[in-house]
C-alpha cells in the first residue's frame, strides 16, 4: 500500500482508546497537546520550561485523566491519556518519509538530517518501570540520499565545499552533509532514570526543552538530536513557603559533524542549570532562569572545576577564553479561564565583563523570544489553539561603534557554536538573525489538523543593517496532522519554501512533504 493510500484511510477512520502518557517527549503530538490543555488548568502545577516532564508527573496526569474521563468526556483525547499501569511495554515503532524538491529542509525533527530527495526515519523501543525506576529505550535511524544542490555563501571560504562562506570558522551548521547518502543510528529518546520522592537523576539521550516556549527555545528544543549526559534535579516542583520551585543541572558529551570547521577538539563538554519558581498554587506565573556551558573535551580528562561551570562566575574571569557560556531569563503568565498564555525569553551569549557592562549595554550579543497561546474550548469534543513565537537575535548598532559581536549561535574558540553534529540546539529561527512562527491548531476526538506560517530573515553579514540587493529571508508554509486509526496514527505534512535573494541572482522555492505513521505492537 502506498503512503498515499496509508494516509487516505488514516484520515477517514474513528480512533480507540490507547495510552500515550509515556510518548510526551519534546516535540511529540502528546506534548503539543499538553500544552494546550495546560492553558485550560488541566495537567498544572509542574513548570512548562523544564522538559520533558518526569514518569511520576506524567502517571499522576493520566490518573487525573482516567478519574475526569470516567465521569465525562472531559478534553478531546482523554479517551487515549487513560493511566496505564503496565511495568513493560513496547513503545509504537515510527517509519516517516519526506520529500524536499531543491534543497535540504526540516525543522524541529530532531537527530533526523532532511536533504534533497528522498529521506527516510525509523525509531523502534520499549520502556519499563520499576516502583522508583524508569528505563526508555528508543533509538532513531535515519537515511537521506542527500542530493546536491546549489549552496548560499562563497563557500570557497569554508573548511570544504558544503560550509556557509559567510562563517567558515565559527559554527557547524554545513549547508549539506558531504556528497553521498547520509546515515546513522542515533540513540534517540532513550533514557535510565531514579525518582526518588522529590528527587530524580538518571542518563539520557533524549532531547531536554529549556524554556517557556511552545516550539522554541533559546537554549534547547527539539531541532537537534539530544547529546548524552547524566543530570541530576527536581522529579516535581517542590512545594515550599513561598512558592513551587523545580530545577536541573545537567552534564553531557557533545560531539561535531564532519563538515564542522577545524578545531583541536572535535568533541565538547557541556553542562548547564535551570530553575524555575510558581507561586505556591502553581497557577498564574512561572519565572526561572538558565546557563548553559560549551568547553572543549579535556584531554586528562574531567575535573572539578568543570563540574563547577554552570554556578561559575557571571562576568568575565580567567575562563572566559575557553568556554562559551548561553545565559537565559525567562516568564510565562496565563489566564486559565480564558486559556490564554503569554511568555518570554532574553538571553546572552558570552560573559560581561562586568556588571556595569551588563546594565549600560543589555543589548550586546543578545537575543529575545516572545510569544502567546490561545485556546478555543469550542466542545467537549473539540479544542482549538492559536500560537505566535517570535526569536529576535539580530547584531544591534552597537557593531557600528567598534562593539564587537555574532550571531547568536556562533563563537570563537569553541568553533563548533551552540550545536550537535550539525544541527542548532536552539531555535532554527535564530540560524542567522530572527523570525516568526504562527500556527492554528484544532484537535477533535480523530486526530489534530494544523497549519503553521514562518518567516526567517537570514543577513549575510554580521552588520547591523543588510542592503536590499543582498538581504534574505525565507518563507514557510505548511498544513500539517496527525489521524487516528484504532490504536495507530498516520501522520502527514505538506509545505512549501520561499528562499528570497537565495542567492545573488536568484529566489530559491522548495517543496516539502512527509507522510509517517506510528504503529502499535499489540
Amino acid at each position: 500500500m502506498t503512503w498515499v493510500g496509508l494516509a487516505g484511510i488514516g484520515f477517514s477512520s474513528p480512533s480507540t482508546a490507547f495510552a500515550q502518557w509515556r510518548e510526551a517527549t519534546v516535540g511529540s503530538e502528546s506534548e503539543l497537546y499538553l500544552r494546550a490543555m495546560q492553558s485550560r488548568g488541566l495537567f498544572g502545577g509542574e513548570p512548562v520550561s523544564i522538559r520533558a516532564y518526569s514518569p511520576p508527573v506524567v502517571d499522576r496526569w493520566g490518573r487525573d485523566s482516567s478519574a475526569l474521563a470516567a465521569s465525562a468526556p472531559a478534553h478531546p483525547w482523554s479517551p487515549r491519556f487513560r493511566h496505564d499501569s503496565a511495568r513493560l511495554w513496547l513503545l509504537p515503532a515510527t517509519i516517516l518519509g519526506s520529500y524536499n524538491s531543491a534543497f535540504a529542509w526540516g525543522l524541529n525533527d530532531g537527530a533526523a538530517w532532511q536533504g534533497r530527495g528522498v529521506n527516510t526515519v525509523a525509531t523502534l523501543g520499549f520502556g519499563g518501570r520499576w516502583r522508583w525506576l524508569s528505563l526508555r529505550v528508543e533509538p532513531m535511524w535515519f537515511s537521506a540520499v542527500n542530493r546536491a544542490f546549489t549552496l548560499t555563501g562563497d563557500t570557497s571560504r569554508g573548511v570544504n565545499p558544503f560550509v556557509d562562506g559567510q562563517r567558515p570558522f565559527n559554527i557547524d551548521l554545513p549547508q549539506r552533509f558531504g556528497r553521498a547518502r547520509y546515515t546513522r543510528i542515533d540513540p534517540g529518546q532513550s533514557e535510565l532514570r531514579a525518582d526518588l520522592g522529590l528527587f530524580t537523576a538518571g542518563l539520557s539521550t533524549m532531547n531536554e526543552f529549556w524554556g517557556p516556549g511552545v516550539r522554541h527555545s533559546l537554549l534547547m528544543g527539539s531541532n537537534s538530536a539530544g547529546f548524552p549526559h547524566v543530570f541530576l534535579g527536581s522529579s516535581r516542583a517542590w512545594r515550599t513557603p513561598v512558592g513551587r520551585v523545580s530545577g536541573r543541572v545537567t552534564y553531557g558529551k557533545l560531539s561535531q559533524s564532519d563538515q564542522a570547521p577545524a578545531s583541536p577538539n572535535r568533541t565538547r563538554f557541556g553542562s548547564g542549570i535551570i530553575a524555575t519558581w510558581q507561586p505556591p498554587s502553581g497557577k498564574g506565573f512561572e519565572f526561572g532562569l538558565a546557563r548553559f556551558y560549551h568547553r572543549d573535551w579535556p584531554t586528562g580528562g574531567l575535573t572539578m572545576s568543570d563540574l563547577k561551570a554552570p554556578f561559575g562566575a557571571l562576568f568575565g574571569d580567567s575562563q572566559i577564553t575557553a568556554d562559551n557560556q548561553l545565559a537565559t531569563l525567562f516568564m510565562r503568565w496565563r489566564a486559565e479561564d480564558d486559556g490564554f498564555e503569554l511568555f518570554g525569553e532574553f538571553g546572552k551569549n558570552d560573559r560581561n565583563a562586568d556588571a556595569r557592562d551588563l546594565i549600560v549595554e543589555p543589548e550586546h550579543n543578545g537575543a529575545w523570544l516572545m510569544g502567546f497561546l490561545k485556546t478555543f474550548r469550542l466542545s467537549e469534543r473539540t479544542l482549538w489553539m492559536l500560537r505566535t513565537e517570535v526569536v529576535n537575535g539580530r547584531v544591534a548598532e552597537l557593531q557600528r561603534i567598534g562593539r564587537g559581536q555574532s550571531t547568536f549561535y556562533d563563537h570563537a574558540p569553541i568553533t563548533q557554536g551552540h550545536t550537535e553534529r550539525g544541527q542548532l540546539l536552539g531555535s532554527y529561527l535564530m540560524e542567522r538573525a530572527n523570525g516568526f512562527e504562527t500556527s492554528v491548531d484544532r484537535w477533535t476526538r480523530s486526530g489534530r489538523a494544523g497549519f503553521s506560517l514562518m518567516y526567517r530573515a537570514m543577513p549575510s553579514d554580521l552588520g547591523d543593517g543588510v542592503a536590499k540587493a543582498t538581504a534574505r529571508s525565507q518563507w514557510y508554509a505548511e498544513a500539517n496532522g496527525v489521524r487516528f486509526l484504532g490504536g495507530q496514527e498516520l501522520f502527514a505534512k505538506a509545505g512549501v519554501v520561499f528562499d528570497l535573494n537565495r542567492t545573488p541572482t536568484r529566489d530559491g522555492y522548495n517543496t516539502y512533504l512527509s507522510l509517517g505513521a506510528r504503529l502499535r505492537q499489540h
